[in-house]
């Protein structure tokens, strides 16, 4: 057994380097809780929690509290080379803090690597070695976002995702706008963030000019799974699901009901890599496509999505760039973006980071 020495849980505000708004919600920091396990073999692991109660339902208040209540004397009891036996009992322990768990479980992961002297993808099985990556583009007027989509184009992205869902029209003469003057050569894909009721979101779909979105992710309430299903019966587009689904058991319910065409698993909706596994298998067995999707968080949380989604076999989109929004991360290394894809960084073991607090 690997015992836990001891545990530091490093809460942090970072600073965004251009705040954003999606529907319902404006952002200009980013809540992240760093933790931080020393082992009793000489070894160190770092997880990262980004809690947002929009998405995880949790606060980080609610996060910090599990941690130190719950989690991280679990944590002090468990054997470290055993994350998956951690993952079990954490989620009994706290099945309301999917993103306080996550960066328990990260952890013991990171130190799974360190210790097999390998990157943490191939222990989980690695099936690819790099994904193309999105990178996102918030409500605002057309013009303004179009001058961002061009910056990100000139950097390398050729996929961009555009939020929604605050007024269809106009998110529909922002697409118009977007496809017209990037060319076919850049994928587009929305984002509601459950914004729109039925009619809007139909109203929407049917002014779509063909070819003009890759997919529509969750762009009606969450726990209303019938009338996801209405939409992606009724239009062509591929629809996601991404707020209503966080663990295996909302995956399963997706998949039953037929809901969604594809799935966006968070490590930080899930609770960790291996409840993410658990919803990568159940929807692949649905015929349902994944996208590995982020929060805004620390490059160590990003890193572990990574790696996670190299081993997932139908996880073959990403959406991995919260890290570029944050100003003043306490981790570097862990992953490159090169020409629009993300990639781990295969000579460095584990996460493959280094994080300075």
């Amino acid at each position: 057994m690997i015992r836990v020495t001891r545990v530091e849980v490093i809460p942090i505000s970072f600073r965004l380097v251009e705040g954003y708004r999606i529907a319902g919600h404006s952002y200009s920091i980013a809540e992240n809780i760093i933790v931080k396990v020393d082992t009793s073999d000489g070894r160190t692991g770092f997880g990262c929690a980004a809690p947002a109660e929009e998405v995880t339902r949790e606060t980080p208040a609610a996060a910090r509290h599990a941690l130190d209540d719950r989690l991280v004397p679990l944590l002090r009891m468990s054997d470290a080379g055993d994350p998956a036996d951690f993952a079990r009992r954490a989620l009994e322990a706290a099945p309301s803090s999917p993103a306080a768990r996550a960066a328990c479980e990260m952890a013991l992961f990171d130190l799974a690597g360190l210790r097999a002297r390998v990157p943490l993808a191939r222990v989980l099985g690695m099936k690819r070695d790099r994904l193309p990556t999105s990178i996102t583009l918030g409500i605002d007027e057309a013009v303004p976002t179009l001058e961002r989509a061009k910056r990100h184009v000139a950097a390398g992205f050729r996929i961009l995702k555009l939020k929604i869902g605050e007024n269809w029209k106009d998110d529909l003469g922002t697409v118009r706008l977007l496809r017209e003057t990037l060319g076919p050569g850049v994928l587009l894909r929305a984002d509601g963030n459950q914004g729109y009721a039925e009619d809007d979101a139909r109203r929407f779909l049917s002014g779509l000019p063909p070819g003009s979105l890759e997919l529509l992710e969750q762009p009606t309430a969450a726990a209303d799974l019938s009338i996801l299903r209405r939409l992606t019966d009724e239009f062509e587009l591929p629809i996601m699901a991404d707020e209503s689904v966080l663990g295996v058991a909302d995956a399963r319910r997706l998949a039953e009901a037929r809901a969604a065409d594809l799935v966006n698993i968070k490590l930080m909706k899930s609770g960790g890599i291996c409840e993410a596994l658990d919803i990568a298998r159940v929807t692949r067995a649905a015929g349902i496509g994944g996208m590995i999707g982020c929060m805004d968080e620390s490059r160590v949380g990003i890193a572990a999505a990574l790696h996670f989604a190299l081993a997932a076999s139908n996880v073959e989109r990403a959406d991995l760039d919260g890290h570029l929004d944050i100003a003043d991360d306490v981790a570097e290394g862990g992953l490159q973006i090169a020409n629009g894809e993300i990639l781990p960084l295969l000579d460095r073991d584990g996460l493959g980071v280094s994080v300075s607090l």
